[in-house]
């Protein structure tokens, strides 16, 4: 191995050791970043990690590479002595880093899935160390990863390298047109395809900050014009809402107001017998039905409301004590009066007290 393969190799050890990928498992130099304030290792820690150890580098060779080749992504401390990320790691993050993230807009098949767009963005661009779908209000079914039934063509994407942000926006962006200084000339043809709308994440949020004030505004200029039209016809709204309210009142004192004592439960009813001929029947005690419950072909019972209690009284007198009838079939009006009271004789019997407020009740309904 020669002095330039050796250097390579050390820059490729060290970058990978601070990787996302390497300390999602790497407990050791996860713990050592943990425990120190600024989220370094020192460089005589590093040499001694089995990687290092295997090429038998020492911590001046690890430093010397680190300061020649990967300040791009890592940086020293003040003294010189440790080295850690320039990007924060956040172990089961949620969501993207702003300033190493962009958002993308546009996405078609066969760009609809994460394993799909994380590739092209490789290719074209750099390292994605991450990648979200925002939420969508509109979606039926959230889930993290894109799939061809719920991706809607826009998601965000995170870079190892903060420079890929704004290498993205001038190599792929094409919103409004493709930017002059487009040097990618072997991916040209494919970046014009996509036609894809790039951001960095940092000025997306800016536009989303602007979109929700604009929204907060509009509300308030709605809640002002709705404030003004209220007060110029309060009066007028105030008189509607008195009437409302006098005529609840009214229909209120007239139910506590209405007679007790004027519904009557009858039984003995021919089964096939029809309300009016029912209705005929009950009136040749020459009391006058008000009203008829629905009566359903296969009972032999009905409510009836009279117009007083004393029609009520009236009416259960006539046929519980003075006249003992059998409807003979259902179109009997008249029926038949027989000399005993019989248990096929009709029946009466005035509503009193919950069975008589349990009726009005559901008459309400």
């Amino acid at each position: 191995m020669n002095v330039e393969e050796r250097n390579h190799k050390i820059v490729n050890v060290l970058e990978t050791y601070f990787s996302d990928a390497s300390l999602l498992w790497d407990k050791v130099v996860s713990s050592k970043i943990a425990s120190d304030p600024d989220g370094m290792v020192h460089f005589t820690e590093l040499a001694k990690l089995p990687k290092f150890r295997s090429i038998k580098v020492s911590s001046e060779e690890i430093k010397m590479n680190a300061e020649e080749r990967c300040l791009s992504r890592l940086q020293l401390s003040t003294d010189g002595q440790k080295i850690g990320r320039i990007k924060p790691f956040i172990p089961d993050k949620k969501e993207e880093l702003d300033e190493w993230s962009i958002y993308v807009e546009g996405l078609t098949k066969p760009y609809n899935t994460e394993a799909a767009i994380r590739e092209l963005f490789n290719s074209l661009v750099g390292h994605v160390s991450f990648f979200r779908i925002p939420p969508n209000k509109n979606a039926r079914q959230q889930q993290r990863t894109a799939t061809s039934s719920t991706f809607y063509g826009y998601c965000f994407i995170e870079f190892d390298d903060k420079n890929n942000v704004e290498k993205a926006i001038q190599l792929v962006n094409r919103y409004p047109t493709a930017p002059a200084n487009n040097h990618d000339q072997a991916n040209a043809k494919l970046i014009d395809k996509l036609n894809l709308r790039i951001l960095s994440k940092i000025e997306w949020n800016k536009m989303r900050d602007e979109y929700v004030a604009l929204l907060n505004k509009r509300k308030k200029d709605y809640k002002q014009v709705w404030d003004e039209y209220n007060e110029e016809h309060k009066e007028e709204l105030n008189k509607k809402t008195k009437i409302m309210i006098d005529k609840q009142e009214e229909e209120e004192e007239q139910e506590d107001n209405s007679e007790t004592g004027t519904i009557v439960f009858v039984d003995g009813l021919h089964p096939k017998c029809p309300k009016t001929t029912a209705i005929a029947l009950l009136e040749t005690s020459t009391v006058k039905i008000e009203y008829m419950s629905p009566k359903k072909k296969g009972l032999t019972s009905a409510y009836v409301r009279l117009g007083s209690s004393e029609d009520a009284k009236k009416i259960c007198n006539y046929f519980m004590q003075q006249h003992h009838v059998i409807q003979q079939d259902e179109k009997d009006k008249t029926g038949q009066k027989q000399e005993t009271r019989t248990s096929d004789c009709i029946r009466l019997r005035i509503l009193t007290g919950s069975e008589e407020r349990i009726y009005w009740e559901n008459d309400k309904k």
